[in-house]
């Protein structure tokens, strides 16, 4: 097989090679010449200027291990800190193959397979987020937590504007019956008198305009429309249970059927997400019920996990096709 790889700058060889008569090197010659052009003696140039890039240079290690300052010296918060942070960087990888595979089924020429295997993707993603959360659930000192989360003020993850994307680009829809909000709005309010409590109000006032810009956007650019509309050619259906209970049958096209299914785990795998933080907030939180900021963190999750859920059509179509 041809060896395509660039050759190192440090490597060594006991044979010198004769790079004026290599074939890969004319070839790497002729396709560098077609890409810059006239500019090709410039770029060489710069290459052979830059310095040999380190492991730590490309992952930006120092960078990266300069972001966890702890509010507080208690051992348990670096662990939490820690988490929390690589939980926003899995986030970063949903959102980052939900639009891959939005892109995919809306592009001039459909693209199923790549969607599929984005939403796959993001169900690994979810799978890695669930199970992860045992370090939270073993691995945390109650005691600690009960003591330094004080230090936190009104911060919670509750206003994580990342996992509110996701919702809003999976489909998760505004609720009608109040006002048009986001469930959430509903949501991390002081649990004696109802009011918003300062978590939810600070979130709003940072996240709520792009948030709200983001749903308005959502069609067709979100997976739930995206999914409609290329199961039924983009027209109009007011039966669209009827149209997914098909889709998912196979009668549309078995590539059709298996992006329907992993649609449905992917709405299975926020769920069951959500119920592992309920467990960990459950057990941590036992001894101080009340939520960040007051909340009612517990009704909260429980109505979340059993109420939203991203493919609405699909579940239901779900319990058509079973029976």
């Amino acid at each position: 097989m041809e060896n395509t790889h660039r050759p190192s700058r440090l490597a060594k060889s006991d044979t010198p090679v004769d790079w004026a008569t290599d074939p890969n090197t004319q070839r790497l010659l002729n396709d560098l010449s077609a890409r810059y052009g006239e500019r090709l003696p410039d770029v060489l140039e710069a290459d052979m200027l830059r310095r040999e890039i380190t492991y730590d240079d490309y992952i930006e290690t120092p960078t990266l291990l300069s972001l966890q300052q702890t509010l507080t010296d208690y051992h348990d918060e670096l662990i939490f800190k820690v988490y929390h942070q690589q939980t926003e960087l899995w986030f970063r990888l949903i959102l980052h193959e939900i639009n891959r595979a939005i892109r995919s089924m809306n592009a001039e020429s459909l693209d199923l397979p790549v969607a599929t295997e984005s939403v796959q993707r993001i169900n690994r993603y979810f799978a890695v987020l669930a199970h992860s959360y045992c370090v939270m659930l073993d691995g945390l000192s109650v005691e600690e937590f009960l003591v330094y989360r004080k230090a936190f003020g009104t911060s919670s993850g509750f206003q994580s504007a990342q996992f509110r994307a996701i919702e809003i680009l999976a489909g998760m829809e505004k609720d009608p019956a109040h006002q048009g909000e986001f469930y959430w709005e509903r949501a991390a309010r002081h649990i004696t008198t109802g009011e918003p409590a300062m978590t939810l109000i600070r979130f709003k006032e940072e996240h709520l305009h792009h948030l709200n810009k983001l749903y308005a956007g959502r069609a067709p650019h979100s997976l739930r429309i995206s999914f409609m509309n290329a199961a039924t050619g983009a027209a109009p259906d007011p039966d669209r249970v009827s149209i997914m209970a098909e889709a998912l049958s196979g009668a549309k096209g078995a590539e059709i059927a298996t992006l329907g299914e992993e649609l449905l785990k992917m709405d299975d795998a926020i769920v069951e997400w959500k119920l592992q933080h309920l467990k960990v907030a459950a057990k941590h939180l036992k001894r101080a019920p009340k939520g960040t900021g007051e909340t009612n963190w517990a009704e909260y999750l429980s109505k979340s996990m059993k109420e939203q859920r991203c493919f609405p059509e699909l579940q239901a179509a779900k319990g058509r096709v079973a029976s």
